[in-house]
Order: structure tokens, then sequence, then C-alpha cells
């Protein structure tokens, strides 16, 4: 119980499936001297290509893992500098929104603090439909804690959460009014690769493209559903989401459900058995998957032939690698227009990023 109340505030909201990295290996110098003499036994001298021709099966391997280890380095370099230019354009932002905020501040004849207090602080008072909504939200990840044990904990979560919340909409507010405009101040974004085929809801041509790297077995990508389904709702015709299958090695029956998933939509089913398996967890096993596409009304004979078989392992294996050009190594990983987040994120964090990318809209087009 103590170990779940510690751990509510940091993760429950935010946790994510990681997939596990090898340690990196120092990258070898290849001996540019080969004839060079490297030892003796009595008077025979033994070059290092000559020890090497004893080594062969083993110095490929060293090779292989050397270049393994340089490949993940500059991944790893690639991404602490995407990070660094996010860091930026978030400080950058809340300079020009401390900006605002005095200027906002001397119109009306008081104080910055004042401001605040009034606009954020006074708006973004925790209520008991907070803390209820937000037990809903979490309750399943309580590990068997009532809604009283954690009841602090939940009134900070809600308070963190409808003051941030309310900041950024105050911040939204007082970009429109003092027609705030972004020029050379962008964050970060990274390509995202996909088949033109891969599942997609929404229009083609919405103003925000979520791609989203999931497995269906990751508990925080079952717990992220509720936040996609209120988003897909709430900017409906705005958003199209692209699904790309990320199974992660410590779940089994993470690669079964996406090929089920797959499957189900050569009957035109993809979303239904898509949002069954993340709506309503379970074993995923052939039973299992068997079962919801009977409950889904397709053809059991044809599916279960198609989710026997390895017909679209290649798709799936397709989308791992596509995630991890671009970083992805846990799940659910979302990339918004290209921003990424990961982990079961609220709905407050994809409104934020959605709420930027629809005003930055009319620039972009302008700038075209």
């Amino acid at each position: 119980m103590k170990q779940f109340l510690g751990i509510l505030l940091v993760s429950l909201s935010a946790g994510a499936c990681n997939q596990a990295t090898g340690a990196a290996v120092a990258a070898a110098t290849p001996d540019a001297s080969g004839k060079e003499i490297a030892a003796k036994i009595g008077s025979r001298a033994f070059s290092n290509a000559e020890l090497d021709t004893r080594l062969k099966e083993d110095m490929a391997a060293l090779k292989a893992r050397a270049e393994a280890s340089e490949e993940q380095l500059k991944a790893q370099l690639a991404d602490i500098k995407f990070q660094v230019k996010e860091q930026e354009y978030n400080l950058r932002k809340k300079a020009l929104t401390d900006v605002l905020y005095d200027m906002e501040a001397q119109s009306r004849g008081t104080t910055r603090e004042a401001l605040i207090a009034q606009e954020i602080t006074a708006k973004s008072a925790v209520t008991t439909q907070d803390t209820d909504a937000l037990w809903e939200e979490v309750k399943s990840r309580a590990k068997g804690a009532t809604k009283e044990q954690v009841l602090p904990q939940l009134n900070q979560m809600a308070a963190q959460r409808k003051s941030e919340a309310r900041a950024a909409i105050f911040q939204r507010e007082l970009f429109k009014k003092h027609n705030v405009s972004f020029v050379g101040l962008q964050p970060a974004r990274k390509i995202v690769t996909f088949p033109a085929d891969a599942p997609a809801m929404g229009p083609a041509d919405a103003p925000i493209t979520i791609v989203e790297f999931t497995d269906y077995q990751c508990p925080y990508c079952q717990a992220a559903q509720q936040y996609v389904d209120r988003v897909m709702e709430a900017y409906q015709g705005k958003v199209r989401l692209v699904y790309q299958e990320f199974p992660l090695d410590f779940h089994p029956q993470a690669k079964p459900a996406g090929r089920a998933s797959r499957c189900a939509g050569e009957q035109g089913k993809f979303w239904e058995m898509h949002l069954s398996l993340l709506r309503a967890p379970g074993p995923y096993d052939d039973a299992d998957l068997q079962s919801r596409a009977v409950a889904l009304g397709l053809d059991p004979k044809a599916f279960g032939a198609c989710a026997a078989s390895n017909k679209y392992d290649d798709v799936i294996q397709k989308a791992i690698d596509n995630g991890r050009s671009v970083g992805v190594s846990g799940t659910p990983t979302f990339f918004v227009n290209g921003r990424s987040f990961s982990g079961a994120q609220p709905f407050e964090v994809f409104e934020r990023i959605i709420e930027e990318e629809l005003a930055m809209a009319p620039a972009k087009a302008a700038s075209r």
C-alpha cells in the first residue's frame, strides 16, 4: 500500500512500458597495421592478421557489437539534441508568456501576481467532481487501495492538473488577444514515416496527425485509450489518428493481438478489434481473440486462418522499425504533428499540444 501511495503522484498518469536496451559496448578501433608483429613464440613471429585468421567469428561478432553500439550512441545523442531543442522552445515560450502577463497586468492596472491569482488560481479550485473523475481514471491501477486511502494524493493530482490546464487556457487567451504569431519559435519535431495504408481514423487532410505506437499488452497503453477516445471526440474532424504496432519483447501476446487487429481489418473491423483489445484487456490467447472476432460478427474461419498465419509479421516489423527510427523504446508513444511524448498522459497534455498546433496552422499556411 505504501508503495502505491508513493508512486501515485509520480507515475500513475504518465507511465509507459519500456523496452530494455543492451549496455553499450565500447567501439573497437581496428588495427591499421595488421602485418605488424604482435608476438613471438621463440623465434616464430605472429602478426595481428595471422592471429585474426584464428578468430574470424569472434572478430566479426566484436565488429558487429561495436557497430551496434555506435548506432545506439548516435540515437542517444540525437534524442538528447531533440530534448534540448524542445526545452529551449518551452523556455522561450514561457518568457513570451511572462511578457504577456506583464502587459495584461499593466492594462488592468494590477500586478502579475494578482493577475495570476485572479485568472488561474481562483479558477482552478478542486471540487469533489474533479477528484471523483480522477479516481475513475486511475482506480484500475490502485492495486487494492480505496479512494479514501489515496484521497490526499488525488486532491494533489487534481489540483496540479486543473492549475496547469487553466494556465494553458489563459495563455491561449492572451496569445489571441495580443495577436501573437509564431515565426521562428517552433517546437522540436520528428518526421515519422508510416505506410500509406496504415490504419487511420479521421480525415486525411486534418490539421493534426497523431501517430500512436502501441503494445496491446502494455497496461499503460490500455490506460491511455480513455484519453485518446476523448481527443477523437473533442477534436472530431480536426485530428487524424494513425496506428502503428510496437510489441515489446516481454509481452508475448502483444504481437498475436496485433495480428488479430490486422486480420479483423480484412473484414472491415480493424478499429473495432483495436478498441476491444485496449478497452477490455484479456489474455489475448487464441481462444480470447477468436471470441472477440465472433463478438464483432467476423467470419470466424477466415479470421482464425489469418490470425494463425504470419502474413502480417512483416507489416508489424516495419512498424517497429519506423518507431525505432524516431527513438521509440517504450509504449505508448505519441507523435502529434511530430511532437512526441510517451506514457498514459492525461487528456490535458494532448489538449495543450493540439491547441498550440491549431493556433500555428494559419501561420504555417501563410508561410507556404
